[in-house]
């Protein structure tokens, strides 16, 4: 055995998630380099999404490299990064022999600062005019929009571009306000630019560095002796954070975004033990302590009207949780707004188990709150995939935890996200209505399910992107896809988008389903195939495929087939093609292909489905 191998070390998910909550509590240079060098000698027994990302940078980036994989690893990723020579950016776009095109990225980093490609603008700002200010900024920026537009024409990965920090103290002083030009308004209008050139090509974003830098103190974000020294312009003490504002914008790209967010209610929701004093006794209200734990709900309840999920996992008796979510006049939280409550004495990891079989959500979708420290180190040591968050001891703070929770992040937010906690909640006035009756056809025929199939709909093309990049359980292949992606199958004279839309009795669950199919003379593919988990096992999924394949049948098709790329997380959902009629037939590498003969083929709706179809729009 060589020494390489002999230097490996075997470690559980917990251990190594153990030495990540170690250096986010304390992210010195010191401790982050030791964990960088100490997780890279291990082999840990957790399940990441490797990706390519390739930084390029007017700064010297390479000491940001080990917080960025730490903080990449936190978030389920494992990065693999190439750091392009310094000030290298616009040779690697433009160059197709340059590392950067060498290495394949999936994501691309540009971190390029204004003060470095238009000096004068921050050093010399009052010996220019307007006109010259001007001209420096388009100059530039005509320059990065050629070379990332000769980066785009050769490869499709995602790019993040950062914009421009404004200066912490303007060279006109006080007078920049009104003054022409003002350099903050150069600085700002060149943010605009960018945020228009990055529109202007496909699969782009703008990461806003400069909120990032005022966050934390624009005249302490800068060490200026490194800065001159060394050429990195961030001090040290923010290299983690950095690295983990660049992970909070690739997170949403892969689906990693958490779900559901589950809290303690005593002393969470509210001061006290309302089973020790009371409903009266507890406190919340506009007054201090009671204020605290307002605002707290208040920014709780701002994440259910963004798309998070809510929960309760409260050890105490059954009905009283429930008596102050009705009655105490002061809450902002009501019943309403939680789709999953457990209030009981069993382990609150059991609880959470319960909820994530009940939301049809993997665990590590979900986000663990609570004052204890007891009960959050029983939740990391159980359901170390449980991202578990201890509150402050002083509540004044909790409202501030919160807000700082990137977790949730999403590139866009969406009608049916705003809904989704109240999706969620009828999820649950369903499952009571099929625990009334004695069978599931009565169960499915008194929810009065319609299903509405739309082809090549145009306003469901930012939907039918964001599932692919947000569904991963019955997510037959995980390909992800952006707008511009759905646009091109929607055009494309081979390629239908079909969007499945849901509604019942109980309420309306909007867009839920998406299949992308390929049309050959013979045959029919689903490149993509998949459904929202909140609306799977009512057969709907079922009468989808079977519409699918009578739509294939009466073009002609003489099979209909099915592709499915095994992942952790869709693994459950194997058997499905199996389980509608369709035979397994020669893989394609890792991708298993499905076969539904359509000649004689079972394929018609229960009646207990409504289906309604739009056709495509230029039909």
């Amino acid at each position: 055995m060589n020494q390489a191998a002999q230097s490996v070390e075997h470690i559980g998910p917990v251990e190594a998630r153990a030495i990540l909550a170690g250096v986010a509590a304390d992210p010195s240079i010191v401790n982050v380099t030791r964990a960088a060098q100490r997780l890279s000698r291990l082999q840990p027994a957790l399940k990441r999404v490797s990706l390519r990302v390739g930084c390029l940078s007017s700064f010297t980036f390479d000491p940001l490299s080990p917080a960025l994989q730490l903080q990449a690893l936190q978030a389920g990723l494992a990065i693999d990064p190439y750091i392009a020579p310094f000030g290298q950016f616009e040779q690697e776009l433009i160059d197709p022999t340059s590392g950067l095109a060498s290495f394949h990225p999936q994501v691309v980093i540009l971190a390029t600062r204004l003060q470095d490609v238009c000096p004068a603008i921050y050093d010399r700002f009052n010996a220019l005019n307007e006109s010259q200010a001007r001209q420096l900024v388009e100059d530039w920026l005509g320059r990065l929009g050629s070379a990332l537009r000769a980066f785009r024409a050769r490869c499709p990965a995602h790019i993040l571009i950062q914009n421009y920090d404004l200066p912490a103290l303007p060279a006109l002083g006080i007078a920049d306000r009104t003054a022409t030009p003002s350099q903050k308004a150069v600085v700002e209008r060149a943010n605009d630019a960018l945020t228009s050139l990055a529109a202007s090509l496909e699969n782009a974003h703008v990461m806003d560095y400069d909120a990032l830098v005022a966050r934390h103190g624009r005249l302490n974000w800068t060490d200026p002796r490194v800065a001159l020294y060394a050429r990195i312009p961030i001090a040290a003490d923010h290299y983690w954070h950095l690295a983990g504002f660049y992970v909070r914008h690739i997170r949403p790209l892969y689906g990693l975004s958490k779900k559901v967010l589950v809290m303690d209610a005593d002393n969470t929701l509210w001061g006290g033990v309302v089973g020790d004093i009371g409903i009266e006794g507890i406190a919340l209200g506009h007054d201090y302590p009671g204020n605290a734990y307002r605002a707290f709900q208040e920014r709780v309840l701002d994440l259910h009207n963004r798309g998070v999920v809510l929960g309760i996992a409260s050890k105490n008796e059954p009905g009283s949780v429930e008596e102050v979510l009705e009655k105490h006049p002061e809450m902002v939280l009501r019943a309403e707004h939680f789709a999953a409550m457990r209030i009981n004495w069993e382990p609150k990891p059991d609880n959470l188990r319960a909820m994530a079989a009940d939301l049809n959500l993997g665990l590590d979708s979900f986000v663990f709150m609570d004052d204890n420290p007891v009960e959050c180190e029983l939740m990391r040591t159980t359901l170390p995939e449980v991202q578990t968050v201890q509150l402050p001891e002083e509540p004044a703070y909790f409202a501030r935890v919160i807000e700082s929770l990137d977790c949730f992040d999403q590139w866009t937010v969406s009608t049916e996200d705003r809904r989704r906690g109240k999706l969620y909640k009828a999820e649950a006035d369903r499952r009571s209505l099929q625990e009334s009756v004695t069978d599931l056809p009565t169960f499915y025929r008194q929810l009065g399910m319609k299903m509405t199939l739309s082809i090549d709909r145009r306003g469901h093309v930012a939907r039918a992107a964001q599932m692919t990049n947000r569904t991963n359980q019955f997510n037959m292949q995980t390909t992800r896809c952006t707008e511009d992606d759905i646009r091109r199958f929607m055009a494309a004279d081979d390629y239908h988008v079909i969007t499945l839309a849901l509604k019942d009795r109980l309420g309306d669950n909007g867009v839920v389903g998406l299949a992308v199919a390929r049309r050959e003379r013979d045959r029919w593919i689903l490149d993509l195939f998949l459904m929202s988990c909140r609306v799977l096992g009512r057969t709907v999924e079922q009468a989808f495929v079977g519409w699918i394949a009578q739509r294939a049948r009466a073009a002609g098709a003489k099979s209909l087939v099915g592709l499915f790329t095994p992942t952790r997380k869709n693994n459950p959902f194997a058997g499905f093609y199996k389980g509608c009629g369709f035979v397994e037939a020669e893989p394609d590498g890792e991708t298993q292909r499905w076969v539904l003969e359509l000649d004689g083929a079972e394929t018609a709706t229960a009646d207990y489905i409504e289906i309604e179809v739009t056709e495509p729009e230029n039909a």
